[in-house]
């Protein structure tokens, strides 16, 4: 067999293994399975993804405390509470970087993107051109727009706000926004959701950490040290050899795989 052949047999065993809602205990994505209406969906598949640094058991704890805040309809209280009553409710809230006022901020920046365009999927697909190789200038475009939100609002944001908000152009890996961009877009499987099926699975980059990029070398799916967008692209491109309609499909079973691993660490970066 050539080396493809013994990578994706590799890849498609753990991917059998692990891509599966047993697993998603371990995932922030768990808690956006308990909504299904699509504007919740969005607004807290943006939260968890936001949350997901750090020790595993703090991002659960976290998330559930913003939840048992905003209620069973988080995108009405998005849209129904006022900047100056959320960042009051939210007011002890704090995760490692971020606090309460990061939150609400983000909370009122999807309150804007419903009012502009009905929803977080519109101002995205408002930058997305069937040309693009990736999702890397709509992404940029959409952080452009959610920080031009965040500063309507409340001025320059803080650090810590932007730091919820990366940018490829920057070279970040955008992990998080990529992990969040894979929960929308990806067909629904019982872990990935499928609701902004205007954007092809093809064009998403893989997510990736510390924790990711140290499986991905091992698996010689890249040769890059630094964890940063063109890591990122490159473990997606070597991943378009094995599966060129949807290379981010191994992303959810890798991370399972290599937890399970060294569950012990339970840390996502």
């Amino acid at each position: 067999m050539t080396m493809d052949s013994n990578l994706k047999e590799t890849l498609e065993k753990i991917y059998t293994d692990y891509h599966k809602p047993d697993f998603m205990k371990l995932d922030p994505v768990e808690y956006v399975h308990n909504f299904k209406d699509e504007r919740n969906i969005e607004a807290v598949g943006l939260l968890a993804s936001s949350l997901a640094y750090g020790k595993v058991e703090i991002i659960r704890s976290n998330i559930e405390k913003i939840i048992s805040i905003t209620g069973n309809d988080p995108a009405d209280f998005i849209v129904s509470t006022s900047f100056t009553r959320k960042k009051k409710l939210l007011s002890g809230f704090k995760h490692r970087f971020n606090d309460g006022t990061d939150i609400a901020l983000l909370f009122e920046c999807v309150k804007l993107a419903f009012a502009e365009s009905g929803s977080l999927k519109g101002i995205f697909l408002d930058n997305l051109d069937k040309n693009d190789s990736n999702i890397k200038s709509p992404l940029n475009e959409f952080v452009k727009k959610i920080r031009g939100y965040a500063e309507k609002i409340a001025g320059k944001p803080e650090s810590s706000f932007l730091q919820l908000f990366p940018m490829p152009q920057d070279g970040s890996a955008c992990k998080r926004l990529n992990m969040y961009l894979r929960w929308m877009v990806r067909k629904k499987d019982g872990i990935d959701f499928g609701i902004w099926n205007c954007v092809g699975a093809e064009k998403l980059v893989m997510p990736v950490d510390t924790h990711v990029a140290a499986i991905a070398r091992s698996l010689e799916l890249t040769k890059r040290n630094s964890v940063n967008w063109l890591m990122a692209e490159d473990i997606t491109e070597t991943l378009k050899k094995i599966s060129p309609l949807d290379p981010v499909k191994y992303d959810f079973s890798l991370c399972r795989t290599g937890m399970v691993g060294f569950r012990n660490k339970q840390n996502l970066n």
